[in-house]
């Protein structure tokens, strides 16, 4: 069964990774350097559904590689529903105290081609360079979909690469409408957004606590 519950986390928690700190001002300028400066309103939608692609191709490879591994161990599958409650609960709390979490920096320059293939191509290497950036949502979604089926798994990353892709094209959208005081004010507002992030995890791994109650010991 398709569980709403941990998809609509996925959605929330990939509009929060764009949103991180050390990444979403970056953002703006990829975007006019791979649609140029001729960039219309309709050119700036198909642009950001163009990456939103390409972060959906690396993510649901990366859900299919995960939910793949807790179907291969079913007999850990409450450990794992225990041990996601948690990083997600730490890593959460972690965040609203902006707490510097150690992770390894992924290298990955993109690519110097234009136009929506270039985009697409960029959306391949943000989703995998940005992790670094956003690593306590990643890992806290990849945990959860480890503890999921199979299905729900691979759903569970290619909802969150969706989630990435909505402040995406809203973005490459200010950017063709020349909307610079508002993309500002949004990358200003990314620390705000990041503490709201481990909001959500430490809610997210609660529930995860519940589920697990009901699932193991129902009264």
């Amino acid at each position: 069964m398709v569980d709403l519950t941990g998809l609509a986390f996925a959605f929330t928690a990939g509009m929060l990774s764009i949103f991180s700190p050390c990444g979403y001002a970056l953002l703006p300028g990829y975007v006019s350097y791979y649609l140029g400066s001729d960039l219309s309103l309709v050119r700036a939608v198909v642009g950001g559904l163009a990456c939103t692609l390409g972060l959906v191709t690396v993510f649901s490879v990366v859900g299919a590689l995960a939910s793949s591994l807790g179907a291969l161990m079913p007999q850990l599958i409450p450990l794992l529903d225990i041990l996601a409650a948690v990083i997600l609960m730490v890593f959460g709390v972690a965040m609203l105290r902006q707490t510097n979490i150690p992770y390894l920096q992924l290298n990955v320059r993109p690519t110097t081609r234009r136009g929506l293939a270039g985009l697409y191509m960029f959306g391949l290497v943000y989703g995998i360079a940005g992790v670094g950036c956003s690593a306590p949502v990643f890992l806290s979604v990849l945990f959860f979909a480890v503890s999921e089926s199979w299905i729900n798994g691979v759903l569970t990353f290619t909802v969150y690469a969706f989630g990435m892709g909505v402040p995406l094209v809203i973005t490459s959208v200010l950017v063709a409408e020349a909307k610079d005081i508002l993309i500002r004010r949004i990358s200003g507002a990314t620390e705000r957004l990041h503490k709201l992030g481990g909001t959500v995890l430490i809610l997210v791994g609660l529930y995860l606590f519940y589920t697990y109650y009901v699932t193991y010991f129902p009264t």
